[in-house]
């Protein structure tokens, strides 16, 4: 029986190298995976990286997602509501201890629930100890930018 190459096993922390370029423009994203729930504790892409951590419900309502907000930025994504917020603050304050990160931008949207985001990450840089610049993105619900804040400079 012939095996399937799909099944053997998913990469980790791996580049994802090239993209073929598929009509008028190609993938940004450089690395995988992305969720934030199957980080390890080693992330060989994000030292001294530009972190973008979006809302998952934010790649589905800005319809440039990727040329808007992920060129030259490496990639977290997660729910604020459906995931565990306090594994989210402490995977975001192990990640900020161990890895230098050059600046972080939440993009979350508008409704009150995806705050959260902005909340643990708040949270993580303080257990951390360290001075990351830091801004938020909001999105409203028809994928477009209600306000930037900046929370740290």
């Amino acid at each position: 029986m012939e095996k399937d190459s799909t099944i053997e096993g998913c990469p980790s922390c791996a580049g994802i190298g090239v993209i073929p370029k598929m009509e008028e423009s190609a993938s940004k994203l450089t690395h995988w995976p992305i969720q934030i729930k199957l980080m390890g504790t080693v992330i060989p892409f994000l030292p001294n990286a530009d972190l973008l951590v979006a809302a998952d419900c934010t790649a589905f309502s800005v319809p440039d997602f990727q040329n808007r907000f992920l060129e030259g930025k490496k990639l977290l994504i997660g729910c604020p509501k459906l995931d565990n917020a306090q594994f989210y603050v402490e995977k975001f304050t192990e990640i900020f201890t161990n890895i230098p990160i050059n600046s972080l931008t939440c993009l979350r949207m508008e409704v009150p629930c995806c705050g959260g985001m902005t909340a643990v990450l708040n949270e993580a840089i303080k257990r951390s100890g360290k001075a990351i610049p830091f801004k938020e993105i909001v999105i409203g619900v028809k994928g477009n930018v209600q306000k930037e804040n900046v929370i740290y400079e």
